[in-house]
């Protein structure tokens, strides 16, 4: 396939979710993270920033979030808020982003 020089503004990745259950181990889940394209320069900016305004700045939508009584969640600042502040969430939608950005190499 050949590479386009014009790119979408945007593309949905999945993050996974860790969290501690009782006892031991994690429960993983998932959601839908829509991040907004950026290039070398705004990289390089984004670096500098904590993960919470990383993730502030690139994610511009989510899916496939669901509240207490299984109801879907939408995108707007306060329900972002909201998920932001459990560590976890914060944690993977971040590994989402910055694992989009490069392909790693596979081992053989």
């Amino acid at each position: 396939m050949a590479f386009k020089l014009a790119q979408k503004p945007a593309y949905t990745v999945t993050a996974k979710i860790f969290t501690p259950k009782d006892g031991d181990g994690f429960d993983e889940s998932s959601l839908k993270v829509k991040f907004k394209r950026v290039n070398f320069d705004e990289l390089d900016a984004l670096r500098k920033k904590t993960q919470k305004e990383v993730v502030k700045e690139v994610l511009v939508d989510f899916s496939e979030l669901l509240d207490e009584t299984n109801q879907p969640v939408p995108f707007n600042e306060e329900n972002l808020d909201e998920l932001l502040s459990i560590p976890q969430a914060l944690q993977g939608i971040a590994e989402a982003f910055w694992s989009s950005i490069f392909k790693a190499k596979e081992k053989n």
